[in-house]
């Protein structure tokens, strides 16, 4: 995904921590129409509940205890509502060795859209995590930082809506589902 000159384990966190990055959202429509947009500008199709996930297909165990590791995954899960007001949540996996991390983001704001950009502002956040295994833990409250992204909405083979969210630079792209 990313190319970064650094330790494995640094790499694996700085290429998490972007994949997080573009997990946080991205918004693109290409519709040139204002039909479906209610007083908050949210349009129809994209109110309501979106999630992405990906987990790793790969396993690991440690060798000394045979226990297994935990998996390297992240997700990313948020709910629209015709208002404008969001709701989301964030998590993100990582285990290098007997190393295991994790941060879990909880917010909830209010969504911008002009155009084929949507922000994310949120008015209240709760950071949470820890560094290799329950040693070093963190949290923080109101830490996180309004989110630009393009976003566009497409019908996948099985008929089923898909968010496209996309960085703004291009480099990253994530496709989020409706529930099931």
């Amino acid at each position: 995904m990313y190319s970064i000159t650094k330790p494995k384990a640094a790499q694996l966190l700085t290429t998490s921590a972007l994949s997080l990055g573009l997990i946080a959202s991205l918004v693109f429509y290409p519709s040139a129409s204002q039909a479906g947009k209610n007083d908050a500008g949210v349009p129809a199709e994209l109110q309501g509940e979106w999630r992405y996930g990906r987990i790793s297909s790969i396993q690991y165990q440690d060798s000394y205890t045979g226990r297994p590791a935990a998996p390297n995954g992240s997700s990313d899960q948020f709910q629209l509502a015709s208002n404008g007001n969001y709701q989301r949540n964030r998590l993100l996996q990582i285990t290098t060795y007997n190393c295991e991390s994790n941060l879990f983001i909880q917010e909830k704001g209010k969504v911008k859209i002009e155009g084929q950009r949507l922000t994310f502002q949120p008015s209240d956040s709760t950071s949470k995590g820890q560094i290799c295994n329950s040693g070093r833990t963190y949290s923080s409250r109101n830490s996180a930082k309004a989110e630009t992204y393009e976003w566009s909405i497409e019908t996948n083979e099985s008929g089923q809506q898909v968010l496209l969210l996309a960085t703004p630079d291009g480099k990253g792209l994530a496709h989020y589902g409706r529930p099931q």
